[in-house]
């Protein structure tokens, strides 16, 4: 009986934690929160905003005829889904494993959109002081840049959502 009555003291504590929202006083008042990708040893940031969903490990069924950059399509909830394959999009190496990949699910504007990618790693916020913006000054491949709106200092890319989805409209082979 003792026994029990530690665990459902264990389970409040756990409840009145899981309840209290988060503190973000050490996180600046300008700071983005982005969710942070990775293809191989690259790391990219997705504007939190826009994540809906990330999928366990799931191989999209592929569609023929579709242009090189799209992995398929996947099933969401009775409905589907394209699925952009970041990786050939950006141009880096192709060679990577589809078995173990994941599909985050991205929401803008009323539409949706998978993106194929290796792994999800961690929510990160990135202030406006930690991100250098464009200005690449031409060091970035053309079609890397399209889709990279900064960095930061430690090599983070942070994607453009918006020129993501216009993959969809311009059916671009890269």
């Amino acid at each position: 009986m003792n026994d029990i009555r530690r665990m459902e003291a264990v389970w409040r504590e756990r409840a009145r934690r899981l309840s209290q929202r988060p503190n973000l006083m050490g996180t600046a008042q300008d700071a983005l929160p982005v969710v942070v990708l990775g293809i191989g040893k690259e790391r990219y940031g997705v504007d939190l905003q826009d994540v809906a969903e990330v999928f366990p490990p799931i191989v999209p069924t592929p569609v023929p005829g579709a242009a090189a950059v799209f992995a398929g399509v996947i099933n969401v909830h009775g409905e589907i889904r394209p699925v952009i394959d970041l990786r050939r999009l950006l141009g880096l190496e192709t060679a990577g494993s589809t078995e173990h990949s994941r599909v985050i699910l991205l929401r803008r504007g009323g539409r949706e959109l998978g993106l194929q990618i290796d792994s999800v790693e961690q929510i990160r916020w990135i202030g406006s002081g930690d991100a250098f913006m464009g200005g690449h000054g031409g060091a970035l491949p053309a079609q890397l840049s399209v889709h990279i709106k900064g960095s930061t200092a430690d090599l983070l890319m942070l994607l453009k959502t918006e020129t993501l989805f216009a993959e969809l409209d311009l059916g671009v082979t890269t």
